[in-house]
């Protein structure tokens, strides 16, 4: 099963039944009902689906998507995806996909 690996768990949401997750525009990896194996450093979080994707530049990013996804403001935000991908050329004009996840099973 294709994972979906974090570094951080922002916002607790990786204890949610239902959460988003902002990752480069992938449309091989990421596919509308797909499950996935959440991964926190190593450690299983169980599986998710996918149940939606928006595909979104960062400047389409607002302050809804930030602070759900993150827990941080707008602004803040921007830093932490500038900073998570610092080695993608031209980030400004990246595509990216705000992914719904959604549990699959029990907790």
């Amino acid at each position: 099963m294709e994972k979906i690996g974090f570094s951080y768990n922002w916002n607790g949401k990786l204890y949610t039944d239902n959460f988003t997750t902002f990752r480069l525009h992938n449309p091989k990896k990421y596919v509308i009902g797909r499950d996935y194996e959440i991964d926190l450093k190593g450690v299983p979080m169980g599986k998710r689906r996918c149940l939606d994707i928006r595909v979104l530049t960062l400047d389409q990013v607002n302050e809804w998507i930030a602070r759900l996804d993150t827990g941080y403001g707008l602004e803040e935000f921007k830093k932490l995806v500038c900073t998570m991908y610092k080695k993608v050329p031209n980030i400004a004009k990246q595509k990216f996909d705000l992914l719904l996840l959604s549990r699959v099973g029990t907790p």
